[in-house]
């Protein structure tokens, strides 16, 4: 009965480590920019190699990044493509006004904005994605740019070339001629002469 607890744990243990290797080998890299925390210069922030730049507007705000009505607001990845990105608008109201998401342009492919208009998100892959303000001032609290992962540590699969003429040995590691039969190594791999 041990035996057979003690396999199930011991199972369920290389299931959990490998579980937890595989998704930190796709984990995704996330950005995100703060208003008030991460100010810009001028129409520009950038951070870990994102861009967030607008063609009007104000990034250096103590309390909400300003995205005018008419403006572009370009988002860029200088590493690889970017697969979300999260704005959380400012609640903040003057008067009758408010500025949340539906300033957006809600025909933009890949845009969704929440029945509260405080959450827009956008999902596709691109190195760089514009979001327009056509319809007045969105004010925003946080932005959060998601981008896509490639497999850690794998960058080019190379099937290498063999060399033809390189030496071949036994497994006693003696030099033999081409004519030996037998398990032999050549370029590093093991294989059977017959």
């Amino acid at each position: 009965l041990n035996k057979v607890i003690m396999n199930k744990i011991l199972r369920f243990a290389f299931v959990a480590a490998f579980a937890a290797v595989s998704s930190l080998s796709f984990a995704q890299k996330t950005v995100t920019f703060e208003a008030g925390k991460d100010l810009g210069t001028g129409l520009t922030v950038e951070k870990e190699g994102v861009t967030i730049t607008l063609s009007l507007g104000v990034l250096n705000e103590s309390h909400s990044y300003r995205l005018y009505k008419g403006a572009t607001t370009t988002i860029g990845s200088s590493s690889t493509n970017i697969i979300n990105v999260a704005f959380i608008c400012d609640k903040f109201k003057s008067g009758k006004k408010t500025y949340l998401g539906d300033g957006f342009d809600s025909s933009m492919t890949g845009l969704t904005i929440s029945d509260d208009k405080i959450n827009v998100t956008w999902s596709g892959d691109n190195k760089l994605v514009a979001f327009e303000t056509p319809n007045h001032q969105v004010r925003v609290k946080k932005i959060t740019v998601t981008l896509k992962s490639d497999p850690a540590g794998i960058k080019e699969v190379n099937n290498g070339t063999v060399n033809e003429n390189a030496p071949i040995y036994n497994l006693a590691g003696q030099r033999v001629g081409k004519d030996y039969k037998g398990v032999v190594v050549q370029n590093g791999k093991k294989f059977i002469k017959k």
